[in-house]
């Protein structure tokens, strides 16, 4: 029993921060992504009735393939436990799993990582899960975003109407692609300012969103950018994509530098880029900038212009290197 699947990361227009159920992965409010198509997770897992105990071993960008420890490796056992149970299955895996960019660094990785898992186990072990099943199995990994690399192109991760009811949401919160990759030809160019891990996990951060002052304020805008980013979406609006986009990612960080004790993801590399790109949309050049949970910038713009934002990010004194991105497919099985 053995199975290859690839995942894409994801970058959110409209994140979710904060978590009313950490067991389940159930969020405070809903989020909207596109998936990208050269940041990609490649995992295989294999089911041996001779391993005594799971075997994981990752390749992680620019380094050599080794065995996963710690906190690395419990999410992985973890997860494979989860899937084991539904499968009645008790045999042990070999898990082996590159990422092609950064990880750990707020391009996702987690989410492409256990998007591939979830699909690959899923394969090898058989189980009937359909698209919809599949993303409710990768929240539940850690990886929220996780759901979000399975469905193809630009994608919705819901919740459900009405007060919190935890064995309701779990089983309504899921994700689903609104439009396919050729839907709209958007780009999104990565600048790195920093390949390392971050020194504050995504986690961690969840738990501290609701203590922000500022977080209440940040869900009661919530449902009107999700609304006016299907719309965008829907009638390839980028102007209004992109205002939406950089308002809630202001939003995110503001929650998290005034959460106690408070983060900054941001470097100064960070806030040169997002002074760069606000400069050349003055001059007629349209893009918009977003990070998730670390100080690496995602620059969305018109394919079009793409080789052009990747000119000039790359003349930027503080960016290491770029990754040039088109609307990515879903997560799949490759062999």
């Amino acid at each position: 029993m053995s199975t290859t699947a690839v995942a894409p990361a994801n970058i959110a227009f409209i994140k979710y921060w904060g978590v009313q159920d950490t067991a389940r992965i159930l969020p405070y409010n809903g989020s909207i992504s596109m998936n990208l198509d050269r940041c990609l997770t490649t995992t295989t897992v294999t089911f041996d009735e001779t391993l005594t105990e799971d075997e994981v071993t990752l390749t992680l960008y620019g380094q050599r393939p080794q065995a996963a420890v710690g906190m690395q490796r419990t999410r992985v056992t973890a997860h494979l436990d989860r899937l084991r149970e539904l499968a009645g299955v008790a045999t042990r895996a070999q898990v082996v799993s590159e990422n092609n960019f950064p990880s750990d660094a707020g391009i996702a990785s987690s989410a492409a990582g256990f998007a591939a898992l979830t699909v690959a186990t899923a394969g090898a072990l058989g189980l009937d899960a359909d698209e919809r099943a599949l993303t409710r199995l990768a929240r539940l990994s850690g990886s929220g975003s996780a759901a979000r690399s399975v469905p193809g192109g630009y994608v919705e991760w819901c919740i459900p109407a009405g007060p919190f009811e935890a064995e309701r949401w779990d089983h309504e919160s899921y994700a689903f692609s609104i439009a396919p990759p050729e839907h709209w030809a958007l780009a999104d160019v990565v600048a790195v300012v920093d390949a390392g891990a971050k020194k504050i996990g995504s986690a961690e951060n969840h738990k501290l969103a609701t203590s922000s002052p500022y977080f209440g304020v940040r869900l009661s805008e919530i449902a009107t950018r999700l609304a006016a980013t299907r719309s965008a979406i829907a009638a390839r609006d980028l102007t209004l994509l992109g205002e939406m986009t950089e308002a809630d990612h202001i939003s995110m960080h503001a929650v998290c530098m005034t959460s106690r004790p408070a983060s900054f993801y941001w470097a100064a590399g960070t806030m040169q880029v997002i002074h760069a790109v606000r400069e050349w949309r003055s001059q007629g050049l349209e893009a918009y900038h977003t990070t998730d949970a670390g100080p690496n910038v995602h620059v969305v713009c018109a394919v079009r212009d793409m080789v052009e934002i990747t000119r000039r990010l790359g003349e930027l004194p503080l960016v290491q290197f770029t990754i040039a991105n088109t609307v990515g497919a879903s997560a799949r099985i490759i062999g």
